[in-house]
């Protein structure tokens, strides 16, 4: 599958630059998760891995690049790495700012326009994270008095702020999984309570989430739980559907397809 995608993604570069498009173009390429190592995907060293809160399953790689971010780049080395905060969000009014649209008249956005962070390496706007807020998920441990009148640790949620990250509620199993190239890796051992629902890490010093600081910091944990709850506050209510038996691929020639 990645050596058919890469012969796509070659194949698509090949033919804008034959067409001269290529000058023209920016080109995104980016994840949506971490991979799932049960189906041969590998995040080592992060921990975790698609569908948990813990970096290997959140932080994915991507790169942009095209003759139209050539025109703007302050530098013209290749290969530059940017390491601001930069969400999916982003690129929405990102793109419309590149595009030449307006945003005006649109509601209030989560993104932010972040072409100058990566064409001139300018600091983000971006000061915050939202990995996830699921409560629909089931809770999970004891709820922690000390924090109770501000959020519910039992829900999951995982927020970035600055160079911390917390982590709330069920995150998943958080196993480091050694790449299968019959190396030898030693394997962080964690024993932690079954029922712990709560770490904070400097993500920017430790991004392989090993040191849980939620007890070390709490003026931390404190300020990072209100702006869960802030961003909670004012979030639209979770609508999860039914199953709808109509939708089998079975019904339609055995394909995915619109079925309503």
């Amino acid at each position: 599958m990645v050596s058919a995608m890469d012969e796509g993604v070659g194949n698509l570069t090949q033919v804008l630059k034959d067409t001269g498009l290529w000058d023209n173009t920016v080109f995104i390429f980016s994840t949506d998760n971490g991979g799932a190592n049960k189906a041969g995907g590998n995040n080592y060293p992060l921990r975790g891995q698609k569908t948990e809160l813990w970096e290997g399953g959140v932080r994915g790689v991507g790169f942009v690049t095209g003759g139209a971010l050539d025109k703007h780049r302050a530098s013209k080395a290749s290969g530059a790495v940017n390491k601001e905060l930069i969400h999916v969000s982003d690129w929405f009014p990102t793109l419309v700012r590149l595009a030449g649209g307006s945003l005006n008249g649109t509601k209030g956005l989560d993104g932010f326009d972040q072409w100058d962070t990566i064409s001139k390496g300018s600091k983000s706007a971006r000061t915050t994270l939202l990995h996830n807020i699921d409560v629909m998920y089931s809770k999970h441990g004891r709820a922690q008095e000390q924090y109770a009148d501000i959020w519910d640790t039992r829900v999951r949620a995982a927020l970035r702020m600055g160079d911390f990250k917390i982590i709330t509620g069920q995150p998943g199993t958080g196993d480091w999984t050694p790449p299968p190239d019959g190396r030898q890796y030693t394997l962080p051992k964690v024993k932690e309570d079954p029922l712990k629902n709560l770490w904070l890490f400097n993500i920017t010093a430790d991004p392989t989430e090993h040191t849980d600081l939620s007890e070390e910091k709490p003026d931390v944990v404190v300020s990072m739980l209100k702006m869960i709850k802030s961003f909670n506050d004012t979030a639209v209510p979770p609508r999860f559907p039914s199953d709808d038996p109509m939708a089998n691929p079975s019904l339609h020639g055995d394909v995915w397809s619109p079925w309503q």
